[in-house]
Formats: structure tokens, sequence, C-alpha cells
């Protein structure tokens, strides 16, 4: 895989389906990636922040360069999600901690329309 030769960008609706049709998406287009189920798994938990608690429009962006795939999710609302410590019976909250462990670096940028949260797969095995 070339550096730059691997880009996909998708609006994003604000419904329950969202997360599994960005996933599916995703799948396709970086399948020959050898971190897929990170990948996968990431992105459907910052979809799904954003779904349930973000400012439509929302916007996903993959890339791929050199080996590593950085992953965008922008939105209307300039508030940083929380990072929580969930229970073993907390159904939810587990989003970022799970960013922390797979993604190779992952941050957030607030600008003066909304926000991105961003996440960086690499090639090789998780940190």
């Amino acid at each position: 895989m070339r550096s730059g030769s691997h880009a996909i960008h998708l609006g994003v609706g604000p419904d329950s389906s969202s997360p599994r049709t960005t996933r599916r998406l995703f799948a396709a287009h970086f399948a020959n990636h050898p971190r897929l189920d990170d990948l996968l798994l990431c992105l459907s938990e910052v979809v799904t922040n954003a779904v349930l608690h973000a400012v439509p429009p929302i916007h996903v962006r993959g890339i791929l360069v050199d080996a590593t795939v950085r992953v965008e999710v922008s939105d209307a609302s300039r508030t940083a999600p929380v990072q929580r410590t969930p229970t073993h019976s907390s159904p939810t909250g587990r989003g970022l901690n799970l960013l922390d462990h797979l993604a190779s670096d992952w941050g957030v940028e607030i600008t003066g329309s909304g926000k991105t949260v961003w996440f960086e797969i690499a090639g090789g095995p998780a940190r």
C-alpha cells in the first residue's frame, strides 16, 4: 500500500445504523490492512460516540499513509469527549479506553466550527 493512495470520506447520519454502515465501508476499503480488526473496533467506537453525543453534520475520513491508517471523525460540537472508567457491568464508556490500548496515537482537535476525534492504527502490532 502506497503513501496516501487510499482515502475514504463519508457523511454519517445520526442514526443507529451508521456505525455498522461505516464499519462495512471501511472494511472493504482497507481490507488488506494487517490490523483491520483493531481499526474497525476503534472506528465503531468513535462513530458510535459521534452518533450518540455529537452535533450533525458528522464526517468520517480515513487515509492510508505508508502502513498507518488515520481516521478522523468530525462534527459540529465543540465539546470534547470524556474518558471514563466504567465498571464491569457498565454497558457504555469504553470507547476512549479502547483507543488508548489499540491505537498507535489518538487525540481531539477543537476548532471554531466543532471538533475532530482522530486515531491512527499502524501496520505493526498494537502498542
